[in-house]
């Protein structure tokens, strides 16, 4: 009896092992790209979700270029003295993710399993981090001028420039997921647009369907809630559900 157990232990060991190594080469591989429209357009519909909410609490869009050459006139007119700092703080956290996830691409390949995981993780954990700053009264969701409120914006700005070098990575240059400005212009100005078979301008046109009802969801909800916090926690727990789904991608085939 001893020296069967002592015979099946060997035998299990590499079994272990060699499981282990296949869940390593699983996460390392590169997922298809023939695929990744999907998350990318779900992820227009978060940035239309958090912009609309983050818009209407504390009157700040993640990427505020206008905003903030506006405010070094005092403009608009009645506009509060925080509204360069909001916006500036905004910009550079963006450019802060969009930096980091650049160089994690760059590094290892934010097209691999693990990566696109772990990305999507660290989004939803800035998420997360903003609404329990905002739930646990930390921060202000009632009023924007506070300055208090320049510690939660860097969190989903941030967020917001890795999900722009992430699609970016992947290689869908028309899902920015985060603007629509250059997609309307594209979309107009595609030489094909009324062709029947357009993949790209089809992905341009649900990429402006989803961010439009984002926005629309997050203003319904941040007016029927009154809160903010309801549509952080409900953009997180997109992100982490989008996170798990590289999972069940296929890998891109073998050249």
């Amino acid at each position: 009896m001893h020296d069967t157990e002592t015979e099946t232990a060997p035998l299990l060991g590499s079994k272990g092992q060699a499981s282990r190594k296949g869940i390593r080469r699983y996460l390392i591989q590169r997922v298809d790209g023939h695929y990744a429209p999907l998350p990318l357009l779900v992820c227009c519909f978060l940035t239309g979700l958090i912009d609309a909410a983050s818009y209407n609490t504390w009157m700040v869009f993640m990427r505020n270029t206008i905003f903030l050459a506006l405010s070094t006139a005092k403009l608009p007119v009645g506009s509060d003295s925080l509204k360069w700092a909001r916006s500036g703080v905004s910009i550079l956290s963006m450019m802060l993710g969009s930096f980091i996830a650049g160089r994690v691409n760059a590094a290892v390949g934010l097209t691999r399993r693990s990566s696109l995981v772990a990305s999507f993780l660290l989004q939803a954990l800035c998420i997360c981090i903003t609404a329990v700053l905002v739930q646990t009264d930390a921060v202000t969701d009632t009023n924007p001028t506070d300055k208090i409120v320049l510690v939660a914006i860097p969190f989903l700005a941030a967020q917001s420039g890795a999900q722009i070098a992430t699609a970016k990575s992947l290689g869908f240059s028309e899902l920015p997921t985060t603007v629509l400005t250059s997609t309307y212009n594209d979309l107009v100005s595609d030489v094909n647009l009324l062709s029947w078979d357009n993949p790209t301008r089809d992905r341009r046109v649900a990429s402006f369907v989803m961010m439009m009802l984002g926005a629309i969801a997050g203003a319904w909800l941040a007016k029927g809630t009154e809160t903010f916090t309801t549509v952080l926690w409900l953009g997180a727990a997109i992100k982490v559900l989008l996170a798990f789904s590289w999972l069940l991608f296929p890998a891109e085939p073998e050249k």
